[in-house]
């Protein structure tokens, strides 16, 4: 997958890393601010901030392009997981930061309370 060179000193190699490092944070940041435009879109369409079927095609998907790349796909889907729970709680933040809070029916069995909060809405986290 790379083009560039194997890196020949310990330097060259911790230098590649940060540049890597810092292209995984600016990736990370656009998908956040995707996530962000997703939870209006989801709120204005009236849907449930989680969507496991989603969430599991999501998974799916990233542990097969991480076999495809040679990496451990059991890592790939934790890092994956872990951001999904990321986008949840911060579509769920950005849900109660913009409504004076969940109606009943937001708060139906199909949509689990967050377990750090009770906080239950209506964006869309599939991101």
């Amino acid at each position: 997958m790379s083009t560039s060179p194997s890196p020949t000193t310990v330097p060259e190699a911790r230098a590649r890393i940060d540049e890597i490092n810092e292209r995984v944070v600016e990736l990370l940041a656009e998908r956040q601010a995707i996530v962000d435009a997703l939870c209006e879109l989801k709120a204005d369409a009236d849907r449930t901030v989680r969507d496991p079927e989603r969430e599991a095609e999501l998974l799916a998907h990233v542990r097969s392009v991480a076999d495809e790349a040679g990496l451990p796909p059991t890592l790939a889907e934790t890092l994956f997981e872990e951001i999904l729970a990321h986008s949840v709680e911060r579509q769920r933040r950005q849900r109660a930061d913009g409504a004076a809070g969940p109606s009943a029916e937001e708060s139906s069995a199909e949509e689990p309370a967050d377990k750090a909060t009770g906080a239950v809405s209506t964006c869309g986290a599939q991101a």
